[in-house]
Formats: structure tokens, C-alpha cells, sequence
């Protein structure tokens, strides 16, 4: 089943400019937009549901206390917020004060030393679940203090002599996550290609999916991958009966001839949580983070391709 969904609502902020959209994060009574690419802050607080602007956080810059790079925000509560800073290979512990309008910066955990640039993470019921860039794992459980608690998994290509190069067959696989402590489901979707995981952290069940496209194409110099193909999934969202992911799907030499390059996707896959695909739902906007909001059936995604950072669909 396909369904073209158009947005009910489109969030401009008139007092703060915002150049890369890139993952939105909420919480009970707290949302996060994270910028990629700013020009100060890489994260911006605001109220949740009435998006009121609490505040930016987490200062771009080469500082003690700024930082290089911003790659995911994770919320668990008020007092811990959390954002991956891949350059520094830490993640960052921030409070948020709703009355007082004030993010302040509690907690630095370094990561483990065996991890490689750690891109993607999420919170699981007490620890943190990060992604795997050695080529040996697909995914890691770390520590509260930053340190390994189990390794997991392994790519799943089916082209053997790929895994002669490890580095480069991880850049390829590149792919975003998410969890769900409710059901214990751990959901992987490839940056390119269209490949999903699924890890059922509770039961043990795992399957890869491969749609169409099939696993990331991509040619290795050295060490390094360089993509071809197509650009696959943007990112993924876990819910409690089904899992959502934002998907480009337009190969790399198209978006090239494209009159105005785009950098998101128009297409949202729903699978099972077994990974069966159900639906998919065309959108009039590009997404590239995002979240859904069970409670009032509302689903939100970032946009870097218009005026909107954020969009609401109400209607999918």
C-alpha cells in the first residue's frame, strides 16, 4: 500500500535561523531539533507540544567545553539529555531548565578506545547502544562510563571478498538506529542501499530485510568506500507496534543532474517489527530525521530543502 500524505503543519521559527535540519528528538514535555550544520549551536530546545524556544545548547568550536561535531541528541529525561560528538568520540550529558530558559553541560563520557568513530547511538534501558565502524561488529553495548559491554552482530554482505577490507565495508554499511525499551527492538537501515536489520534485544530475533536496491554499492581505494548506487535510508524510529524510516532511493548520478540537489528523501517505509514492509507513504516535503508521536498519531520529520525545519503529518 502507498498513500501520499501531505503535512498539517509547518514549524517556522521567526527568530532563529536553522541551516541543516537534521534529526529531531522529544520527550514528555521536551523536543530537540539538531542543526548540522549551524553557525553556533548544534542543538535548540524547545517545549513540547506548543514548540515554544527554551534555548540553543551545545556551541560549535574547538573549546573545552564546545563542540566539534554533533551526530545524534537522545532524550531521557529533563536532566539527561545526551549528544554524540564523533570527533571527540564522547557523548555529553546536558540539563535543561523549562522556567529558567537554561541548557547546562553536566557530564562528559568518554568512549571506549577500540571504538572507530562512533556515528550513530541510542539509550537502552540503562546503558547506551552505539553503532560499529571497525568492520568487525554491527553494533555495541556501552557502558554509563563509556566502556564495552558486548559487541554484536557482523555485516551481513553477501559479497565475501568485500570483508577483506573492513574499514571501507563499514563506511559503506553506514547505518542509522533505534530503540525501543518497551519491546526491546534494535532497528538498523542502510545510508546506502536498502537494507534493514532488526535485533529483538528481549527475545533474541534477528533478520535482515533487503528491499529492491539490495545492500550498499560502492567502489574501495585504500581504505576508503566511495558510494554508488543509490542513497538509501536517512533514518529510523521504533515504535511500539511498527517501525518508520525516512528513504531517498535516487541514485547518486541522478541527484547529481537534479536542477536543485536535494538532500533528503520523499518517501517513509513501515515495516512490522519482524521487518515485513506494510505501507509506504509519499510526502510533499524531503525528510531526513524522524519521530513519531504515538500518543496523538502524529509524525514529525526535519526538512533542509525548505523553509520548515520541522513538518507534522497528522494524517498517515
Amino acid at each position: 500500500e502507498t498513500k501520499t500524505v501531505q503535512a498539517d503543519q509547518e514549524m517556522v521559527f521567526d527568530t532563529i535561523f536553522f541551516r541543516y535540519p537534521y534529526r529531531i528528538e522529544i520527550k514528555d514535555s521536551l523536543a530537540v531539533l539538531l542543526d548540522l550544520h549551524n553557525d553556533t549551536h548544534y542543538g535548540y530546545a524547545f517545549t513540547y507540544p506548543d514548540w515554544r524556544p527554551i534555548a540553543p545548547f551545545g556551541r560549535r568550536g574547538e573549546g573545552p567545553e564546545e563542540l566539534l561535531s554533533a551526530d545524534r541528541i537522545r532524550i531521557r529525561s529533563l536532566d539527561s539529555v545526551y549528544v554524540l560528538d564523533a570527533n571527540r568520540m564522547q557523548i555529553t550529558r546536558w540539563a535543561v531548565s523549562i522556567p529558567e530558559k537554561r541548557i547546562m553541560r553536566k557530564e562528559v563520557i568518554s568512549l571506549d578506545k577500540r571504538l572507530l568513530r562512533t556515528l550513530d547511538f541510542c539509550l537502552s534501558d540503562s546503558n547506551f547502544i552505539v553503532t560499529d565502524y571497525t568492520g568487525e561488529y554491527r553494533f555495541h553495548e556501552i557502558d554509563r562510563d563509556g566502556k564495552i559491554i558486548r559487541s554484536v552482530g557482523c555485516i551481513p554482505t553477501e559479497h565475501k571478498e568485500a570483508l577483506e577490507n573492513a574499514p571501507a565495508l563499514a563506511q559503506a554499511w553506514r547505518t542509522f538506529m533505534s530503540y525501543n525499551p518497551r519491546n526491546g527492538v534494535l532497528a538498523l537501515v542502510t545510508q546506502l542501499g536498502e537494507v534493514v536489520e532488526i535485533y529483538n534485544l528481549k527475545t533474541g530475533y534477528h533478520v535482515v530485510a533487503y528491499g529492491p536496491k539490495g545492500e550498499p554499492v560502492f567502489s574501495i581505494q585504500g581504505s576508503e568506500a566511495f558510494p554508488k548506487g543509490i542513497k538509501g535510508f536517512n533514518d529510523v524510529f521504533v515504535a511500539d507496534s511498527c517501525i518508520y524510516a525516512t528513504f531517498d532511493g535516487v541514485t547518486f548520478k541522478e541527484k547529481m543532474q537534479q536542477e536543485v540537489f536535494l538532500n533528503g528523501g520523499r518517501w517513509v517505509y513501515v515495516f512490522d517489527l519482524e521487518g515485513k514492509l506494510i505501507k509506504t507513504f509519499f510526502l510533499e516535503q524531503t525528510a531526513q530525521g524522524i519521530y513519531v508521536d504515538q500518543k496523538v498519531n502524529s509524525m514529525y520529520t526535519t526538512c533542509s530543502d525548505g523553509d520548515s525545519p520541522i513538518i507534522r503529518y497528522s494524517t498517515f
